[in-house]
This record gives structure tokens, sequence and C-alpha cells, in this order.
């Protein structure tokens, strides 16, 4: 039997990871540049551009923070590869987490247990966490311009169906993740307690001090992981 491990180790897997995210920093550069010739063509001063990148690299820098933990915590089952693929593309930690999981459940392995498993588990892991995301892109690109100008006439009319539409939408999203972080055990439930907890108190502190809005995320994420250490030994 070949192990998950293998897979996820491979010599392959990681060469085509690492063209990938080439493709991906070409990409970006070419669109560094461009942007830089545009500018010049409107004539933007140089201390704007410079103020737009530092304001732009803290604001990315800081909630990869957060992504960097969940990468971190996703190693420990899936390996590198497949982690750092996922989560430097377009993938979101509460997203990948959570099909790894109901993938390796679904074929009744448990997620720490994947590269110990058949291989044919990791396969079916890849398969979800790849095409299941692929949505987002596809409903993007067919309905996104119609769904945002919707929007934004809606908000700008008389009617207030706008703002009651986007606030069901959240409400939709609390619905899906809420009731999984609350009713699986009470490490994850106590865990939930600890980041709501610190959020709120970010955000009370933030409306004096807005900077704080860009560590929010980073914040809330450390110190409810780090409490959830806590919540295993104590509800173990």
């Amino acid at each position: 039997m070949v192990k998950g491990s293998v897979v996820a180790n491979s010599p392959l897997l990681y060469a085509l990871i690492v063209v990938g995210l080439g493709i991906i920093i070409a990409y970006a550069i070419i669109s560094v540049k461009k942007a830089s010739a545009r500018c010049a063509e409107l004539g933007i001063e140089s201390d704007v551009i410079k103020n737009v990148v530092k304001s732009t690299v803290v604001s990315s820098i800081v909630p990869s923070l957060a992504i960097l933990l969940g990468f971190i915590t996703l190693t420990v089952s899936l390996g590198a590869a497949l982690p750092w693929w996922r989560l430097s593309v377009i993938g979101s930690l509460s997203y990948e987490a959570m099909a790894a999981s109901y993938a390796a459940n679904g074929l009744g392995v448990q997620l720490s247990d994947v590269l110990t498993s058949d291989a044919t588990v990791f396969g079916a892991i890849m398969i979800v966490m790849s095409i299941g995301i692929c949505t987002g892109p596809i409903m993007v690109t067919l309905f996104a311009k119609k769904y945002s100008t919707g929007i934004m006439q809606a908000k700008t009319g008389k009617s207030e169906f706008g703002q009651i539409m986007a606030g069901c939408f959240m409400l939709a999203m609390f619905c899906v993740y809420i009731p999984i972080m609350v009713f699986t055990d009470l490490p994850t439930t106590m865990t939930l307690v600890v980041s709501l907890i610190v959020t709120v108190i970010c955000g009370t502190i933030a409306k004096k001090h807005p900077v704080l809005n860009d560590f929010t995320m980073a914040i809330a994420m450390i110190v409810a992981m780090a409490s959830s250490v806590l919540w295993v030994q104590v509800f173990a």
C-alpha cells in the first residue's frame, strides 16, 4: 500500500507547485510594471505611490500571519506541499480545513491519519480541495458584475432591499460555519468563544485606534489557537 505521505512529499508535487507559483509571481510582476507605467502616464506623484505601497504592504502582511498559522496547522495532517499551494493561491483557511476534514471523514479516515493512510485518501482530498474552490472564480466570472451592479443599485435606491440582502448573505454564512464550530466538541466551542471575545475587544479598541483593524483577524486567530491547546487539555 502506498501511503499518503509518499504523494504528499513527492518531488513531482513540489515541482508542479513551484511552477504554478512561478506563473503567479510572474503575473504579479507584470501587473506591477503595467500599473507603474499607467501611473507615470497619469502623472501621479511618486510620494502618493509610495504611500499606497506602504499601506498595501501592511494590509497584506498582517492578515497573512493568520494564514501562516493555518498553514502550520494543515501541515501536520497534509504535509507541506498541498497546504502551501492551496493557501498561496485562492484558498482560505476555513474552506481548506473544512473540505479536507469532510473528505477524510467521508472516506472513514481521521484527518490526522491521512498521511499514514492509503494514498487514494490523500488524492481524494486534493481533488475535493481543488475542484471545490474553483466554483468561486467561475461564479465571479459569470455573475459578479451583474450581482455587484444590482447590489449597488439597490443600496443607492429608495428600497432597503440591498441592505437586507447583504445582511441575509452574512447571516447565511454564519449559519453554515457557526453550528459546525459550536456542536463539534467543547474545545472547538470554547475556541470560538475566545476568538469572539478577542474580536469584540479589538473592535472596541479600533474605534479609537483604526490601525488595529488590520491586525484584528491575526490577533484573534493567534489567541484562539493558543487557547485551543488549553481547552484540549481541560476537556480531554
